[in-house]
């Protein structure tokens, strides 16, 4: 199981968000860091579909995102990092909802979402209106749809924002868990998030990719105490 991006470009005006960025992915966790405006939400964004290309390609297992149209949708999983919802469903229907247009039947997708609220602590929630809950409870449902129908690619932009600590804990250890058999991509700025459970972590800025390594590299190949001291170091290095 591969996703190979190779060669990929996107620019906004005269403003280049991802420049030539190429890198290939395999299960397990990799963590892609760098600040605001590092280009690594547009990486996510390009591999959905979300917005076009300009140029390079997006391969899983060899053939183009684009060919596989929506037998690649299916294997997908995605957290956006902007969190919209029709505020007038429940957590429940709304997960109902996505579901039905991943394509999962309905025997499936019911005990899926029931172990999914629990995972995101959301059970005593389930059947209040989406649009009074908190930036952190509505992040927990985004995420929940995500994984919604066992992807084995799963792209999370920022998925701890707005959570508390114990939920951030929670939730770095179902992602460990699920990351044995997919490939799961994790766009962070909160290098904590990722210390103990990125196998691979690239660094980003200006829309390049400027460094990747397995985390043990990262760290000890600048001499940095932990992973913020890594990151810190590389990035005020470039």
């Amino acid at each position: 199981m591969q996703l190979a991006i190779n060669h990929l470009s996107k620019a906004y005006g005269t403003k280049t968000a991802l420049d030539d960025f190429s890198y290939t992915f395999s299960p397990g966790v990799t963590a892609i860091l760098g600040p605001n405006g590092a280009g690594k939400t547009t990486l996510m964004n390009l591999i959905t579909d979300c917005v076009k290309r300009q140029s390079g390609e997006i391969l899983y297992n060899g053939t183009d995102v684009l060919t596989l149209g929506k037998a690649f949708r299916k294997v997908l999983g995605f957290m956006p990092q902007s969190q919209g919802m029709y505020e007038q469903m429940t957590a429940y229907n709304f997960l109902c909802y996505m579901a039905e247009i991943k394509g999962l039947k309905k025997k499936d997708a019911l005990p899926q979402i029931r172990e999914l609220l629990a995972v995101v602590n959301l059970e005593g929630a389930a059947h209040r209106k989406v649009g009074g809950f908190s930036g952190g409870m509505r992040q927990r449902v985004m995420l929940a749809q995500a994984m919604l129908g066992q992807p084995e690619v799963l792209l999370l932009d920022e998925p701890t924002a707005g959570l508390d600590p114990e939920e951030r804990v929670r939730l770095r250890g179902y992602i460990e868990d699920l990351a044995k058999d997919k490939i799961v991509l994790i766009t962070t700025h909160i290098t904590s998030d990722v210390e103990t459970i990125a196998d691979e972590i690239l660094l980003m800025e200006h829309g390049n990719l400027h460094f990747a390594a397995n985390r043990d590299e990262f760290v000890s190949g600048c001499g940095a105490a932990d992973l913020e001291d890594a990151y810190l170091r590389r990035l005020h290095a470039l």
